[in-house]
């Protein structure tokens, strides 16, 4: 009986879902196109409605561009199944509810820690005067938010987490150094909410990471994500009418 190859894999968590120039491409394009976003955030400002209704139809387009070369011309050649990348079973209502339940948990647990580095690294200006001119203004504009971020939750959790997660662990064999290289990544991807925001979303993306590692699931991380980003427009949608806080606070 031949002994094995010592180039063999151990295990398909050490298989790479696509070629190396594959990622490499995939990581320029995103980049690059966080590179176009940042340029034009001192624009931001000159944006109308029809513009913002704009920015959002672009996003939910990126994302789904990303997600197609993701699939379609690198994990589907390597045999790997769509759900196989996903990862859970959804058999039953129970299993729904429970990732719908460690949803919620990570929700808080994601909340601490923002809060955590938001106060370490202090107020985010760049981050505030985004969020006030992209923020949802009616109904359109709230409507087309939400399939953002069901866009969004959806495609950057399965290209950030289920992809480039799997490819940098393949690359490492090392868990921390592949949450870390997405989450770099994910970061570098929002370079649009300045210096801070990046730092910010980079801790996010990386506590995105290890949830995806625990559970082996990508489903509470969709769910958590998309979820957020709803209530986030819809907040930033009413803020205007709700009071303003002491100027103590």
């Amino acid at each position: 009986m031949a002994a094995p190859s010592p180039l063999a894999p151990h295990s398909d968590k050490h298989k790479l879902l696509a070629p190396v120039w594959h990622t490499i491409g995939l990581v320029l394009l995103v980049l690059a196109v966080s590179y176009f976003q940042s340029s034009r955030r001192g624009h931001l400002q000159n944006y109308n409605i029809t513009n913002r209704i704009a920015v959002y139809s672009f996003t939910i387009c990126f994302e789904l561009v990303l997600l197609a070369y993701v699939w379609f011309l690198g994990i589907r050649h390597s045999g790997t199944r769509f759900k196989d990348v996903i990862g859970g079973r959804w058999d039953t209502a129970k299993d729904v509810w429970r990732d719908i339940g460690v949803a919620f948990l990570f929700w808080i647990v994601v909340a601490v820690f923002l809060v955590a580095v938001g106060h370490v690294l202090g107020k985010n200006p760049d981050m505030t005067k985004v969020f006030q001119v992209i923020a949802p203004r009616g109904p359109l504009e709230l409507a087309i938010w939400i399939l953002l971020s069901i866009s969004a939750g959806f495609c950057e959790e399965f290209v950030f987490r289920g992809y480039l997660q799997k490819q940098f662990f393949a690359l490492t064999g090392n868990v921390p150094a592949a949450i870390a290289g997405q989450a770099i990544i994910f970061g570098a991807a929002h370079a649009y909410q300045g210096f801070r925001g990046v730092l910010t979303i980079t801790v996010y993306g990386a506590l995105f990471g290890i949830l995806a590692n625990m559970r082996n699931s990508l489903r509470p991380g969709m769910i958590q994500h998309v979820v957020q980003d709803s209530f986030a427009g819809i907040f930033l949608s009413l803020s205007k009418y709700l009071p303003k806080p002491p100027s103590f606070l």
